[in-house]
């Protein structure tokens, strides 16, 4: 049970997305943290499909799903802080800076899962 609970612990961000963020921000906020949770299976199943289990260069002796989820928590406790302290952005605004730091979350991942 433990290990089922350590594989989808990544979900805790959401209860504090909603908590943190306000009413017009709720939609994009869930969208934006499931969107990190799913990346986060795919580039472990894409790295598992290449039998490159612990990077392709084998520099950090840490697993994968560990630097992942440092990556991808990192990336979306800014999100949750910058969505906090911008509380009337809303819109286009909002979805294009949810969207950049996604996409900043999915390269450092990346160069992460390589090393």
């Amino acid at each position: 049970m433990l290990s089922t609970f350590y594989q989808w612990i990544d979900l805790f961000w959401i209860p504090v997305g909603l908590l943190v963020t306000r009413r017009g921000q709720y939609l994009l906020t869930i969208g934006f943290i499931v969107a990190c949770v799913v990346c986060l299976r795919m580039q472990l199943e894409l790295m598992s499909s290449i039998h490159k289990g612990g990077g392709i260069l084998g520099f950090v002796e840490m697993g994968l799903y560990e630097r992942g989820l440092f990556v991808y928590g990192f990336f979306i406790a800014l999100f949750l802080i910058l969505a906090h302290f911008s509380p009337r952005t809303t819109g286009v605004i909002f979805l294009a800076a949810s969207l950049t730091i996604f996409i900043m979350g999915f390269c450092v991942s990346m160069l992460a899962m390589v090393l």
